[in-house]
């Protein structure tokens, strides 16, 4: 666990294993510690990144706008902080619109990338779904706000069981570095101003695509555009996966990963 100080905040990070650098970047309102299933088993691989946005966790930072495009510098200078000069790119969600904000505008800097259940924007129902979900969280009721984020997160079979769940829940509420209503309003606007579209054939990455199925917030034609703009894209639509695969699925998420980054 350490802090190092980056453009205008002080960013916290961790580091895992030893081999080629890998950075997992996190989605909306999610920090380092959303990638704790997977971590283990991808540092038996690779060097491991993992940190949190500015916005949320234990990164302090200073209560303006910002851009996804300021998330993509913060990254870019922590791997400068860490002496990394290229890296395997994934991010999930929000954090794959990170992800392609660095492979367009730092091309030098991206070994490989991998694109987790992201978009090239924000759709008008995502966006309501989110302004509903802050409300929730500005209103003070914590419980209710994590019941709602797992509502659009997970898979409707991972709900069906209560006692996952019911542990989950325990577990975000006694996590010590809630996200704040300010840290999500943020975030959330920064997510919202994110467009891609017209800029994705920039990406020179060989790059891998993932989408679940019964994923409740990116849609499987939201994916495939990304596919049909990336030129060197593979595809990956999984069935049984919802968006969180990380959280739910994770096995099957190293599983991908590990193949990706291992072939030429």
């Amino acid at each position: 666990m350490f802090r190092v100080k980056i453009s205008d905040i002080d960013c916290y990070y961790e580091l895992y294993g030893k081999g080629d650098p890998l950075i997992l970047i996190s989605g909306l309102a999610s920090d380092s510690q959303s990638w704790q299933p997977v971590l283990g088993s991808l540092a038996k691989k690779f060097k491991v990144i993992v940190f949190d946005n500015r916005g949320i966790g234990r990164t302090r930072y200073p209560p303006e706008n910002f851009l996804i495009s300021t998330l993509a510098f913060d990254t870019v200078c922590l791997l400068d902080k860490l002496k990394i000069e290229r890296a395997n790119i994934l991010g999930h969600s929000m954090g794959g619109c990170i992800a392609q904000e660095i492979a367009i505008e730092y091309p030098e800097r991206v070994n490989k990338l991998i694109l987790a259940n992201t978009c090239a924007s924000l759709s008008p129902k995502n966006k309501s779904f989110f302004e509903s979900l802050f409300k929730t969280l500005e209103s003070g009721n914590y419980e209710l706000y994590i019941r709602e984020f797992f509502s659009l997160i997970f898979s409707a079979g991972y709900l069906s069981n209560k006692e996952t769940v019911e542990s989950a829940v325990k577990a975000a509420l006694n996590y010590p570095f809630h996200v704040t209503p300010e840290g999500f309003r943020l975030q959330l606007k920064a997510l919202s101003n994110f467009n891609s579209k017209d800029r994705l054939k920039r990406i020179k990455a060989k790059t891998l695509i993932i989408v679940g199925e019964k994923d409740g917030l990116v849609t499987a034609e939201e994916a495939q555009l990304l596919a049909d703009n990336i030129f060197f894209c593979e595809f990956l639509f999984l069935k049984n996966a919802a968006h969180s695969l990380q959280i739910e699925q994770p096995r099957l998420f190293i599983d991908c990963i590990i193949k990706s980054l291992s072939l030429g």
